[in-house]
């Protein structure tokens, strides 16, 4: 695996200066050791040489890495998430396509942010690797933990109820300062997105395509001895053609403004199970907990192998007829679990 000095030599290549005395200097390694360090980034990709022998020179290669880890409170007076953007990740995504420059920066600032404004940690961990057409990025931190927060906020009884309440978008334990849609909507920026806390784990596709781990870090190592409390992991291919606007206008209304615009939420039910099946009016609950926030809701089925009775009248009869300004819609629904949901809700229950 990659470490921090293997960063800072890449940085130096990015600025095109005196790569190994700049790389000597800041990482505090002997020459030697830093020449090393350069031939193996070359050798693996990283650093693309430039003539021969006592005269090479070296430039970024087509594969990209940075890692970092500072205190937060650093990162705070030092400018904050946009300073981390600037300083150390946008100089290593000049040649990608400008929409997945975008959406990488809103995730990772939004995620970045999340670790300075909510964590209460001292230590934040960074990273980004580009290879093989894939961007992936991290952002971790030592603090309480974000469903463990949550839940107690909301006073939940469970944690993993934590991970639901986030799903849905609109929630955030500093209503002052923060929207509640940073999660929401970089987890729909990404192609994949996890976060990880206290061995729970939030991954809106995790019942199709789980985002898989990072070969290029190991996040609690880094952040030895406390270790790692929240991890954050994102990744997106580089040839997507999905723009910002794309995520934005499927889920937000133009002519609204602020949390008003937030019109549509998507709320994976399965995470109500719990250890369970969906079979209870009270899971119905959990599921329907703050959707009266949004105009549409769509309740996605998927890894949902059955459904009872009691759970289907709640939420498509008892809060449906109290509702029905709110829209319902459903996906995901395996063929079983719809002749379920249409049995005990309806037809009108199946929207797609």
């Amino acid at each position: 695996m990659l470490d921090p000095n293997d960063a800072i030599i890449l940085a130096c290549a990015a600025r095109q200066g005196a790569l190994a005395s700049e790389a000597t200097a800041q990482t505090g390694l002997s020459r030697v050791a830093v020449s090393r360090r350069i031939q193996k980034l070359a050798d693996a990709g990283y650093l693309q040489r430039h003539g021969s022998g006592t005269r090479q020179t070296y430039s970024l290669g087509a594969r990209r890495f940075w890692l970092g880890v500072q205190t937060r409170q650093s990162l705070l007076q030092g400018g904050g998430e946009m300073a981390v953007w600037e300083v150390h990740l946008a100089p290593l995504l000049l040649d990608l396509p400008r929409n997945i420059k975008s959406l990488a920066q809103t995730a990772f600032t939004e995620m970045l942010n999340n670790a300075l404004d909510h964590s209460g940690g001292e230590r934040v961990l960074m990273g980004l690797h580009l290879d093989a057409g894939q961007l992936q990025m991290l952002v971790a931190d030592d603090g309480v933990g974000i469903f463990g927060k949550v839940a107690q906020a909301a006073q939940l009884f469970d944690p993993r109820l934590a991970i639901l309440e986030l799903s849905k978008g609109k929630y955030t334990t500093a209503a002052e300062g923060h929207s509640g849609m940073g999660i929401f909507v970089s987890s729909r920026m990404m192609d994949g997105f996890a976060i990880e806390s206290r061995g729970l784990r939030f991954d809106p596709h995790e019942a199709t395509q789980p985002l898989p781990r990072f070969d290029w870090i190991d996040s609690n190592a880094q952040l030895k001895p406390l270790g790692a409390q929240t991890v954050v992991r994102m990744g997106i291919a580089v040839d997507s053609t999905r723009s910002p606007n794309d995520v934005y206008l499927k889920y937000f209304d133009p002519d609204e403004v602020g949390g008003q615009a937030f019109h549509t939420t998507e709320i994976p039910v399965r995470l109500a199970q719990l250890s369970s099946e969906l079979v209870s009016r009270s899971q119905a609950k959990w599921v329907m907990e703050r959707a009266t926030q949004f105009k549409t809701v769509v309740l996605d089925f998927e890894g949902v192998v059955f459904v009872g009775q009691a759970f289907v009248d709640e939420v498509f009869r008892v809060f449906a007829t109290a509702h029905p300004e709110l829209r319902i819609k459903t996906m995901g629904l395996t063929p079983e679990v719809e002749k379920l949901v249409r049995m005990f809700g309806g037809a009108q229950a199946v929207q797609p």
